[in-house]
């Protein structure tokens, strides 16, 4: 049994970074040698001697046994994903192994670097030598410091699409398996299924999640969806809620982080006890949230859709000609300026939003929180994120859902938060999810020929959904 769960290990390790580019395999290497030292040590899997003297990692070292036999397992589950899925981002596999180790929510923000961020959040598309002047430096010290965040912290400038520009429907549906068994068996049929896009997000108790779907506002997909769902609450449901994704914001804020003490000095007291009462005095003085809610169809065709889902995404990182390799691959051949064009008639018709993706400093967490709630209720709650760094919004139907990067050790704040939603009148029900794995299939691009340009309709099948 050792040696065989030696070389499974082993094997994906290699597996991994194999998938990876020269200059990320070096910068992985290091951190998954130690993931599977740690694992076999909390199996009690004897160590060859110039295993035990492996240098330790920065943000993971095989010789400090935080979390013990569980955490060992949670790394496996993770190291498994990792290859299962494919990944090939470092920062994101880095970011996955190191989620709840503390040297990841032990590295520091500069003052610096939280006010190009700040100026980010208010402004994504400002152009450098702006950004340069906005915070007293120079072009190249601003492209150092983009460099080193997304080294550090994974940043990235991502967009949001609204899928109803695209004659798209986001349906959310939060459940409760019948068993952990019923949960495996879920994740790999949503996986290996084709067709529309689908998020699956599960939780640490490997029994509740919630499935997004998202699929055309035709009346077919209509019936495909209903079908899916009631063979989905037969095979592994034992519970499920319905919601309608309408409207997503997100708001990031560094203004109570402390560089000094690597921490956010935000008042746990105001932020547990009287959330709403605060929000109530201060509606017309707390900072907007980025974001909009979903509007009506557009007029579009294929490389618009291409476009409209990757408008930010390139960001200050990317590729200057990685919207037209994207454009080429499904056969679009287009100048730069052809694509500039296209781009200044998106946003004015307002298809996406840019945002801001990074792990927080200090934050070694991630939970889902969905309220079940009135529209006025929503309107209170929507200010949530002013006390909070890093907040995701989304608005239902039905309610409301938070995703929210939580601070280290701080269980409590959940509770307390939950607690005075669940007071909040107009709120029937509140949810807790905490984020063990996310699952996206297929993507976009996968779907962006069964658009018939002329008809301004979705191609679907039967399966699709």
């Amino acid at each position: 049994m050792a040696a065989a769960a030696k070389e499974s290990l082993e094997t994906i390790e290699q597996r991994i970074l194999s998938r990876v580019s020269s200059t990320e395999r070096n910068h992985l290497i290091g951190l998954l040698r130690n993931a599977v030292l740690f694992i076999k040590l909390m199996r009690g899997e004897p160590l060859a001697e110039e295993e035990k003297s492996y240098p330790a990692h920065k943000l993971l070292s095989h010789s400090e046994h935080f979390g013990g036999k569980e955490a060992a397992a949670t790394l496996a589950f993770r190291l498994e994903l990792i290859d299962r899925y494919q990944l090939q981002n470092a920062n994101y596999i880095e970011q996955i192994l190191t989620l709840d180790y503390p040297a990841a929510y032990g590295k520091r923000l500069t003052a610096r670097k939280a006010l190009i961020l700040r100026e980010l959040y208010e402004a994504p598309t400002i152009p450098k030598y702006k950004l340069a002047k906005k915070i007293g430096s120079s072009s190249r010290v601003i492209t150092r410091e983009l460099n080193e965040l997304q080294h550090e912290f994974a940043f990235q400038i991502i967009t949001s699409a609204d899928p109803q520009k695209f004659r798209l429907i986001n349906q959310g549906i939060l459940f409760r398996t019948k068993s952990t068994r019923h949960a495996e068996q879920l994740e790999n049929f949503l996986h290996n299924q084709k067709g529309f896009n689908r998020t699956f997000q599960l939780d640490r108790d490997m029994l509740r999640g919630i499935i997004v779907f998202r699929y055309p506002d035709q009346q077919k997909a209509h019936r495909l969806f209903e079908e899916r769902i009631r063979w989905l609450q037969d095979e592994f449901f034992i519970e499920c809620h319905l919601s309608r994704l309408t409207g997503f914001a997100y708001s990031l804020s560094f203004a109570t982080y402390d560089p000094e003490i690597n921490a956010f000095s935000f008042d746990p007291e105001i932020v547990s006890e009287a959330p709403f009462t605060y929000i109530k005095q201060h509606l017309n003085t707390l900072p907007p949230l980025q974001g909009c809610d979903y509007g009506g169809p557009i007029r579009f065709d294929r490389a618009d859709f291409l476009l409209a889902h990757s408008l930010y995404s390139s960001g200050y990182l990317g590729q200057t000609e990685f919207k037209q390799n994207l454009l080429k691959q499904h056969g679009f051949d287009f100048s730069k300026k052809t694509i500039w064009r296209r781009e200044q008639r998106l946003r004015k018709e307002s298809v996406s939003t840019p945002i801001i993706d990074m792990q927080i400093p200090g934050f070694d967490e991630y939970i889902s929180i969905f309220v079940f709630c009135s529209t006025g209720a929503c309107k209170t709650i929507c200010g949530i994120p002013s006390f909070l760094p890093y907040v995701i919004y989304f608005s239902t139907d039905s309610g409301c859902i938070l995703h929210i990067q939580r601070p280290a050790h701080t269980s409590a704040l959940t509770g307390q938060l939950i607690r005075a939603l669940q007071k909040e009148p107009g709120v029937s029900e509140v949810k807790l999810l905490r984020y063990q794995w996310q699952v996206v299939s297929p993507r976009h691009v996968d779907i962006v020929d069964r658009w018939n340009e002329e008809l301004q309709k979705w191609e679907i099948l039967e399966g699709d959904i």
